[in-house]
């Protein structure tokens, strides 16, 4: 028996008033979806512990069994390795977003408009900015990722993000003594980086210019133990986003260039089990409509993937299927919250419960009760007959 994680990125939510405080979940045409929570067992679960608010990288490490509190080093070197950028040891990596600022660094819009090809941009960077050590820089649409190479280098930094726009962007500081010539190299590349992007041609017919890289989440290389090693399972991953990669990636998953549609990103994990025992999936979108503050648009997300699911009825005749989000991601906050997410577990051998949908309040009355993102891995493992007993 073979098993599929669908982590559905940011879905759960909390009750919008337009919505007639329903959750997007609650007030989509979810048929599959419900389905499938009729067949399984459901719940909800903490993706850290009650109130944590969990990143996506966190998240997920919790979800694939990996103790976050301890291998967690910070969402650079997740976002440089899905990247494409190989770290070794010294290396220090970090996230950034091109943003949009005016003449006094104010943020105007901290991901540009959600800018699409970044390419030129990235070339130009890479081309004119010149630092006292090597480094790499790669972007993928409004992301990138920066990695700093050299001896005597600390990612205990602040970040240049504030994290919301109509604020001054911020100068990193060392926050160890050994991090003071990081946190020098870091603003001297951030300046001569917005020299060369609000110069650019690209930016001078923008309405919201990519003139600027806010900088955040510096990281060392982490040390994870591989997923085959840990579990003696082979696992793929399909997913869009470079922080899920990174993340999969350096647990020696195998990758799979992830389909534009839905119904064949399924297909291709249902495909890829025939050479493997676990495939992970994740679906951005309804993060990045939680962000945006748009629960219509988290709506149409959730029913786009749901009419997409019908493989995954027949598919839990003979194998498992997780279903989760990796966080709420609330329409009304715009950011990740600590609340609890729906979970449910379907396949031939799961004792269902009485739940018929799936959302963030019917899944409260799930056989799984509540439990951790750290719980989804031996549950797994024990249904698909790949656990050990504990004890005598």
């Amino acid at each position: 028996m073979k098993a599929i994680i669908l982590v559905i990125d940011g879905l759960a939510d909390r009750p919008v008033k337009a919505l007639n405080y329903k959750t997007p979940l609650e007030a989509s045409d979810r048929n599959n979806l419900n389905a499938l929570a009729e067949k399984g067992i459901t719940g909800i679960l903490d993706p850290i512990s009650p109130g944590i608010r969990a990143g996506s990288d966190t998240s997920h490490l919790a979800i694939l069994g990996y103790d976050p509190f301890k291998v967690y080093t910070g969402r650079g070197p997740f976002e440089a390795s899905g990247m494409g950028i190989e770290l070794t040891g010294g290396d220090v990596a970090f996230r950034c977003n091109f943003a949009t600022v005016d003449n006094n660094l104010i943020v105007k819009d901290r991901r540009a408009g959600r800018i699409e090809n970044t390419e030129e941009l990235e070339k130009a960077i890479t081309e004119k900015v010149k630092l006292e050590v090597d480094y790499e820089f790669k972007s993928i649409k409004y992301r990138a990722a920066l990695v700093l190479k050299g001896k005597g280098l600390s990612s205990e930094v602040s970040d240049t993000d504030p994290h919301e726009s109509g604020v001054e962007v911020k100068k990193p500081e060392a926050l160890k003594k050994e991090a003071e010539k990081t946190a020098e190299l870091l603003w001297d590349f951030s300046i001569k980086a917005h020299k060369v992007l609000k110069e650019h041609p690209i930016n001078k017919n923008r309405e919201l210019p990519a003139n600027f890289l806010l900088v955040r989440g510096g990281g060392i290389t982490p040390e994870l133990r591989s997923f085959k090693e840990k579990y003696n399972l082979n696992a793929a991953c399909i997913a869009t986003t470079a922080i899920i990669k990174g993340i999969t990636k350096l647990a020696g998953f195998d990758m799979i260039e992830a389909e534009a549609d839905y119904s064949a990103r399924i297909s291709q994990a249902i495909d890829a089990l025939n050479t493997r025992d676990l495939v992970l999936i994740n679906i951005k979108e309804a993060d990045e409509a939680g962000h945006d503050n748009k629960p219509e648009e988290k709506i149409r997300v959730i029913e786009k993937l749901d009419r997409s699911m019908d493989r995954l009825l027949e598919f839990v005749r003979e194998n498992y299927l997780v279903v989760l989000p990796d966080h709420s991601t609330p329409c009304s906050v715009g950011e990740h919250t600590g609340d609890t997410v729906p979970v449910l577990i379907a396949g031939p051998e799961v004792r269902s419960d009485s739940v018929e949908k799936f959302d963030e309040r019917s899944t409260t009355l799930g056989g799984l009760g509540r439990i951790r993102a750290k719980d989804i891995m031996p549950i797994i493992l024990d249904l698909i007959n790949k656990s050990h007993k504990f004890g005598a």
